[in-house]
């Protein structure tokens, strides 16, 4: 199969939820599939509304491979550390065409609210 995707993704409306009362955790879940031949180099970087970017280290997508990686577990996303319940953007970029999705599960108010968003793709 051919890579599918872009190798440039936007996402702006990020928010990781505080943990809530709830067995599952509040989070937020970035999901990347790679469905080329060559493993994917991805970084992040977040913008927030008072604060400068950060940038995550590179990590990896294998190839014809797919992630589903919590945003508040920094060792699965580059070693980025996210700050729970501040509002924030996010660019995710590969070297190789990838689609991203991302996802959230809010448990604050006693039961659950997920959403689940596509990216941009940015050519």
């Amino acid at each position: 199969m051919k890579a599918l995707g872009k190798k440039v993704w936007v996402i702006p409306d990020g928010y990781i939820p505080s943990e809530g009362s709830m067995s599952i955790p509040g989070h937020e879940c970035l999901c990347i599939v790679n469905t080329g031949d060559v493993d994917a180099k991805v970084k992040l970087t977040v913008f927030f509304e008072d604060r400068d970017p950060l940038e995550s280290d590179y990590f990896v997508v294998r190839a014809k491979r797919t992630i589903h990686a919590w945003l508040n577990r920094p060792e699965l996303i580059g070693n980025l550390v996210i700050p729970r319940e501040v509002p924030y953007s996010l660019v995710v970029e590969s070297d190789q065409n990838i689609v991203v999705q991302m996802s959230r599960l809010d448990t604050r108010l006693g039961n659950m609210a997920l959403l689940s968003v596509i990216g941009f793709p940015v050519e």
